[in-house]
């Protein structure tokens, strides 16, 4: 019973990032897209000097395709319960991590934003991992 409820709780959780991460990457992807210098995001173009980049563009688009629509596809599944749920949220949370990681390689700590995401991403992660186990074990009981 009690894992029932903790699994009710993470599902709840998980459901929450993943529309958070998602409706995060769909904003910024469209402000990237709609203005590759992202000035009006308050970016630089100068930040993709050791980039392959020469502006946001591509970078909007992996934004918006990957973390935007990956992230609510993800979320979408989980409300219907889809039996790769919690697989799905471990792959796109560990493609969050890697999106802030290239990041912060390519051009460095800019904002609060990157640990910010690493973060939900890493929450994602875990949360499907967790949900995933849990699920499993009680499908045995």
């Amino acid at each position: 019973m009690k894992q029932r409820k903790n699994l009710k709780s993470i599902f709840i959780i998980l459901v929450i990032v993943e529309f958070f991460n998602g409706i995060s990457g769909l904003g910024g992807g469209i402000g990237l897209i709609s203005d590759p210098t992202a000035a009006s995001l308050g970016m630089e173009l100068g930040w993709l000097e050791k980039t392959p980049f020469s502006n946001y563009l591509i970078p909007g688009m992996v934004l918006f395709i990957v973390n935007g629509i990956g992230n609510t596809v993800a979320a979408v599944l989980s409300l219907r319960k889809h039996p790769l749920m919690a697989e799905i949220a471990v792959i796109f949370g560990v493609a969050m991590m890697i999106w802030i990681i290239s990041q912060v390689v390519w051009i460095g700590y800019k904002s609060f934003l990157q640990p910010l995401y690493f973060s939900t991403g890493l929450i994602q992660g875990i949360l499907g991992g967790l949900h995933w186990r849990l699920r499993k074990r009680t499908s045995h009981e």
